[in-house]
């Protein structure tokens, strides 16, 4: 199908990336399935006497205990307490197994990833025309076929294992109970391990085929290629203005230093240039400011240009936060400013008159 649709070329990291954000990974449920079914199986072996023990214990003594109805319901907390905790003791472990084998499985398959894209809500998932589609769909009949075969290979299996115990099984009434026990429990076991095995395989063929699936589907024509292509140069291509806008923003900043009357400091980490001319302004203008690196740039051409420098870090704070290069300086700043200012006038003409 992406052949006769023209997508020949296999997907591009940046569409795995994509596909990967939206949730969309190879995934095999049969996989996980398989993994999962052997790890019970494997800790119904090694707890198999465990359970024979407890599982005796629990039951010789609920049949040891005298069974009175006179007052049962006043006893009934206890007894479905009792159950409770007997079923939690023998499923826990396999219960806290399950949980731990599935999340492996899944990190095996995907690695670890979380995304909350497949839990939005989409209308189309409420579209009767497009289920219809989804469960007609290749896809949907060839899950229907995989599941068949599947079963038809668990019969298969479970019918050869008991074939080579049914001798056993049938003259089990010769054998005595105690021992008939565990010719149950062993074939049970050589059932359980065959399908392990074999559903092991089938999960590796599945994941592999979902993986080949999974990058079929991804697969993009050449056109889509070009595009994408362009696309990522495009956005280099406006980092690179972004990057050069700024640093001819930084050099027009640094130069109106020159023309600043004063600049104002935190000490070392803000600086912020301010210029007033009555001439041109009518109120005090921010021609550059900065932080850290920036604010001793600022300082150090401030100094080269004689421009004088006040520090004050309430005032440098609030001018950072709040005003732009080539912006005024904010209303509440005005008497602050001001003085600063009229500091600076004095210094110059005392410079002056003793010149």
């Amino acid at each position: 199908m992406s052949e006769k649709d023209g997508k020949t070329e296999k997907p591009t990291p940046k569409k795995l990336r994509d596909a990967r954000k939206k949730g969309e990974l190879a995934k095999s449920q049969e996989f996980n399935s398989a993994i999962s079914f052997a790890a019970f199986v494997l800790l119904a072996v090694a707890l198999s006497t465990f359970i024979l023990q407890y599982g005796c214990a629990f039951l010789s003594k609920a049949l040891a205990t005298p069974f009175d109805v006179t007052g049962l319901e006043n006893n009934l907390n206890t007894i479905g307490l009792q159950a409770i905790i007997y079923v939690f003791r023998l499923a826990g472990p396999f219960l806290g197994i399950a949980f731990v084998v599935a999340f492996i499985s899944n990190i095996i398959q995907t690695g670890f990833f979380i995304s909350a894209e497949p839990l939005k809500f989409k209308f189309s998932r409420l579209d009767p025309i497009s289920g219809m589609k989804n469960i007609f769909s290749k896809k949907a009949l060839f899950n229907l076929v995989k599941n068949l075969v599947k079963l038809c290979l668990i019969g298969y299996v479970a019918y050869r294992s008991f074939e080579k115990s049914a001798y056993y099984v049938i003259n089990a009434g010769s054998v005595g109970t105690e021992k008939l026990f565990f010719i149950v429990v062993e074939l049970v076991q050589e059932i359980s391990t065959n399908l392990a095995m074999m559903l092991f395989v089938l999960g590796i063929a599945d994941y592999i085929f979902q993986k080949y699936d999974y990058k079929k589907n991804l697969s993009m024509t050449k056109q889509e290629i070009k595009e994408e292509f362009k696309q990522m140069e495009g956005d280099q291509q406006v980092k690179s203005q972004r990057k050069q806008k700024y640093r001819q923003m930084t050099r027009q900043m640094l130069k109106d230093v020159e023309t600043a009357t004063v600049v104002i400091t935190n000490p070392t980490h803000l600086a912020i240039a301010i210029a007033y001319d009555k001439k041109k302004h009518q109120v005090p203008i921010v021609v550059a400011k900065g932080a850290d690196y920036m604010a001793e740039i600022i300082k150090e051409r401030a100094k080269a240009f004689d421009v004088p420098t006040m520090e004050n870090k309430p005032v440098a704070r609030a001018m950072y936060q709040t005003v732009e290069a080539g912006q005024p300086i904010p209303m509440e700043l005005y008497e602050a400013i001001a003085e600063m200012i009229a500091i600076i006038y004095q210094m110059n003409e005392i410079k002056k008159n003793k010149i």
